[in-house]
C-alpha cells in the first residue's frame, strides 16, 4: 500500500474511505457528571453576590463552607453550602441593640 503525505491529492479520497468502511462505534451510554451537585468557587461567589477575592479570603480563614480541591480548582458541594448556612443561622434576639433603644425621648 502507497503511504500518503500531507497535502497529497488522495490524502482526502484515503480519509473518506476509511470513514466509510469503519464499523460504527458502540453508542456511548450517557456518562454521568462527577461534578453534579458540586459548583465552583466563582459560582459560589456570584451566588453569594461578593468576589471571587472574598470566598478566597473566607476559606483561607476558615470562614466558608467545606469544599473540595481537584488541582488547583475549589468546588463546593451545595448541600454542605446549605448545611453550613443553617449552622450559621442566628435567631433574631428580642433585645434593642442600638444604645438609646428602649428610652423614651
Amino acid at each position: 500500500m502507497r503511504r500518503l503525505h500531507e497535502g497529497d491529492a488522495d490524502e482526502d479520497a484515503y480519509v473518506s474511505r476509511r470513514l466509510l468502511t469503519c464499523p460504527p462505534a458502540a453508542p456511548v451510554a450517557e456518562i454521568p457528571d462527577f461534578l453534579e451537585g458540586f459548583i465552583s468557587e466563582e459560582d459560589y461567589a456570584a451566588r453569594r453576590g461578593v468576589s471571587l477575592r472574598t470566598c478566597q479570603r473566607d476559606r483561607q480563614l476558615r470562614q466558608a463552607p467545606p469544599f473540595v480541591l481537584i488541582g488547583r480548582q475549589v468546588y463546593y458541594r451545595l448541600e454542605a453550602i446549605r448545611d453550613w448556612l443553617i449552622a450559621r443561622e442566628q435567631a433574631a434576639d428580642r433585645k434593642p441593640t442600638a444604645p438609646r433603644a428602649g428610652r423614651g425621648r
